[in-house]
């Protein structure tokens, strides 16, 4: 059995990690009575999740040009509204 961390935002279980369930598996689901609102380091892994999340489930071909800016890091640099 493993447990993996997630929050329940807007109808949607949103993984704190980055990881792959099986297909098939079957799952139990346990919601823990904890603060509901996010720390702004949750915030910002979670926009990170997102932001990888949908560069892996892109059908286009992002070329060489954004693999060179990537490879210069990522800096959030100013307040960003989650």
């Amino acid at each position: 059995m493993r447990a993996y961390r997630a929050r329940y935002v807007s109808g949607n279980v949103v993984p704190l990690e980055n990881y792959t369930i099986p297909e098939g598996s079957e799952l139990i689901l346990t919601v823990l009575d904890s603060d509901v609102s996010f720390n702004t380091l949750s915030r910002q892994q979670n926009a990170i999740n997102e932001f990888l999340n949908g560069i892996r489930n892109s059908d286009e071909h992002l070329g060489d040009e954004f693999d060179a800016i990537l490879s210069q890091r990522v800096n959030i640099a100013r307040s960003i509204d989650l």
